[in-house]
């Protein structure tokens, strides 16, 4: 466990950099921008994920799954997998760009003074897809420190091109995705060097086929993901306005912080599930990671749910105030997402990926009708309660199935001790308690969630297993 959240302080170290350079910078954006231009930049970025899976089929995901097999050849694996993503983004980067403008005016209702911006994303496609395969092996081969180095460096690149451009050269949104592309050009060629000996020419058919059978089954569910997080901001840009569409990807872009602990856990999970799952503590040990992790999800719904007015105003301007509203709800459909890994653990090991889709696209299905039946009525509201009851149905269902193929029994009553603190949160935001008012009922439930892990963990326990695991990977 010692080693477990090491990676995950490293990896988390190195996303956190990142989100907390781009929330400073959103007062820098928010006021140099325009709320269309900010709700187009989102709106922009948002298609990035569907371009992505598009462009590589999830195919890193069956490649990853092999990379501990005995007897691999790790060379033509990787080979496999380096050939087969770099065609597929080429051909996609090339049909995006002979029909751009249908894409981002017809589809997506851009301006057509935002056309070079989506450009230069769609330019993007290669470099950002080999770019994450390599960073995966990278996170493989177990080289923390090195791929921080590398995502640290990347991020440099990339917020010294886009500030420049914006404040500077006051050139406006393009300069955001000229510094994305220059960024992970840089990333790829870095993290290329650190896997070039598993670099080559070796193509294996029977490698691509094993590869695409593991990741064609998650591709409903990664879609259904990205219809989850992105067709409700499509449709506030298209039905309600470009502006408010700004207002809420601000609150979007706060509520991201869960993604500081999302992406570690993600980076360090595959790796550390593949290795461990075999040991005869396994399930003592997933139960143990899952209630801290939720408990600290508990302490950021709360603070968000107290203070998110606050927040607001302190990294944007009163322009943006309703964000603080949205912010409190997103705190559920982020937290039930970022605990997927561990709802889907049975599914993995199993191989029966087939349940990921299943469960991905029922939560899509209902968050979609949901979402065309009130967002007429609630306006922007209504994304982040619809979002909520998607990511929820989804988390139950593959926990259902992964509790039947490996047996384990997760405490997910925290889970939903988290929902009825945002709601709670948002009840006593709407009545616009005071400060001081807010602040006193935050620490009355801090000291009752102290009690509660004072009564149900045994910290001492928690530390002893650290100090063995630490222990054991130095005599190692």
């Amino acid at each position: 466990m010692f080693r477990f959240f090491k990676d995950f302080l490293i990896y988390g170290m190195a996303s956190l950099l990142g989100k907390i350079a781009a929330i400073f910078l959103m007062p820098l954006y928010t006021n140099i921008l325009t709320k269309e231009e900010y709700g187009a930049m989102a709106l922009i970025t948002s298609v990035q994920g569907l371009i992505g899976l598009v462009s590589n089929l999830n195919i890193h995901s069956g490649i990853a799954r092999d990379y501990y097999e005995e007897g691999i050849d790790r060379k033509r694996l990787v080979s496999t997998g380096f050939i087969s993503i770099l065609s597929l983004s080429l051909s996609i980067m090339a049909i995006g760009l002979m029909t751009r403008h249908f894409w981002g005016e017809q589809v997506l209702g851009l301006d057509s003074r935002f056309i070079p911006a989506f450009t230069v994303l769609l330019l993007n496609v290669p470099a950002g897809s080999l770019m994450s395969y390599f960073a995966i092996l990278t996170r493989f081969r177990k080289q923390p420190v090195r791929f921080a180095i590398g995502s640290i460096i990347q991020l440099i690149i990339q917020l010294t091109i886009s500030i420049v451009g914006v404040v500077v050269l006051h050139a406006g949104i393009i300069s955001i995705f000229l510094g994305m592309l220059a960024g992970e050009l840089f990333a790829l060629v870095y993290f290329a060097i650190l896997n070039r000996e598993h670099i080559g020419f070796h193509f294996d058919k029977e490698i691509l086929r094993r590869a695409l059978v593991f990741a064609i089954p998650t591709l409903p569910a990664i879609l259904a993901g990205w219809l989850d997080s992105s067709m409700g901001q499509i449709l506030i840009g298209k039905h309600i306005s470009m502006e408010e569409l700004g207002v809420y990807s601000v609150a979007l872009s706060i509520a991201s912080v869960f993604t500081l602990i999302s992406t570690a856990l993600q980076n360090v999970w595959a790796p550390f599930l593949y290795e461990n799952y075999t040991k005869p503590d396994f399930n003592k040990l997933i139960r143990k990671l899952f209630g801290i992790i939720s408990l600290v999800l508990i302490m950021i719904t709360l603070l968000f749910s107290m203070f998110s007015r606050e927040v607001v105003l302190l990294l944007s301007n009163k322009g943006y105030i309703d964000a603080g509203k949205y912010i409190i709800l997103l705190c559920i459909p982020m937290s039930f997402y970022l605990m997927f890994p561990f709802a889907s653990s049975g599914v993995s090991l199993s191989r029966d990926t087939k349940y990921i889709g299943i469960s991905y696209v029922a939560g899509s299905c209902v968050n979609l009708l949901f979402l065309f039946m009130t967002i007429s009525r609630l306006g922007v509201l209504a994304v982040p309660l619809c979002l909520a009851a998607s990511r929820i149905l989804s988390f139950f269902m593959l926990y259902s199935v992964s509790e039947k193929k490996i047996g384990y029994r997760l405490p997910v009553h925290l889970l939903l001790l988290l929902v009825l603190v945002a709601v709670a949160g948002y009840i006593v935001v709407s009545l616009q308690l005071g400060l001081l008012t807010r602040t006193l009922i935050a620490i009355v439930t801090v000291s009752l969630l102290a009690w509660y892990v004072s009564r149900h963990f045994n910290l001492k326990s928690v530390i002893a297993s650290f100090k063995e695991s630490q222990l054991n990977t130095s005599e190692t």
